[in-house]
């Protein structure tokens, strides 16, 4: 059991480097990591990776991109030298230091903390009187631990319970309610290819278990810049 607050730096190669703790600033690491958007910006970051690489092609550079944002944003503009242990504490972080699968997360995806936003904030309001729409600063740790905790009545467990639900032994009137559900509350997934999603199931896993996230970005070709 953690008894020490809420760590607001990491340890990057013997070096203590200030990191950005919100919870809105991981949910938009992750969201970077795992969304499929690439902006404007990170295109134009990437037109200047391929030109420095010319082995690199534009759409693994666009992921390089969007991977220098996320540690840009973590680290406050401050980005250790060594990209692989910054990913490495970056994981962890997000983790919330611990190697343990994190918990509602299996191999079937129950939430998206930028999808489900509405309803995980109505869910805080219900259990917590915290609004996170106005909230000024709240800690990833903390914010991951409230999360787990919310009451089993809440909307998003509602939902998460539909995503999850194994549908095997259940009589044709309950397969087909919890497959209406299932479909109504579906993650916007479909627009990924194959590859991306195999890629994303990748990082999903390693993320939440403390997996060598920078060995998958290599074998992707990633982390070149």
């Amino acid at each position: 059991m953690m008894l020490q607050k809420p760590p607001m730096s990491v340890d990057v190669g013997g070096l203590n480097y200030d990191i950005d703790s919100d919870f809105r600033t991981m949910i938009e690491v992750e969201n970077l990591i795992m969304g499929k958007t690439v902006t404007e910006e990170q295109k134009a970051f990437a037109d200047e990776i391929t030109r420095f690489n010319s082995e690199i092609s534009f759409e693994d550079a666009c992921i390089n991109a969007k991977y220098y944002e996320a540690l840009k944003l973590f680290y406050k503009e401050n980005i250790p030298d060594n990209l692989e242990k910054a990913i490495d504490s970056l994981v962890w972080f997000y983790g919330c230091g611990k190697r343990e699968q994190a918990a509602g997360r299996g191999k079937k995806q129950l939430y998206s903390y930028r999808y489900d936003f509405d309803y995980i904030n109505a869910g805080f309001l219900q259990d917590y009187k915290i609004d996170l729409f106005e909230i000024e600063f709240l800690h990833w740790w903390k914010f991951v631990s409230l999360f787990s905790a919310l009451r089993d009545d809440c909307k998003i467990r509602e939902i998460m319970g539909y995503r999850g639900a194994d549908t095997k032994g259940m009589d044709k009137e309950q397969k087909r309610f919890i497959r209406e559900k299932q479909k109504l509350y579906a993650l916007p997934m479909d627009e990924l290819s194959k590859e991306e999603k195999e890629l994303k199931d990748k990082l999903r896993d390693a993320l939440l278990n403390g997996g060598d996230v920078s060995g998958i970005l290599k074998s992707e070709k990633v982390l070149n810049f």
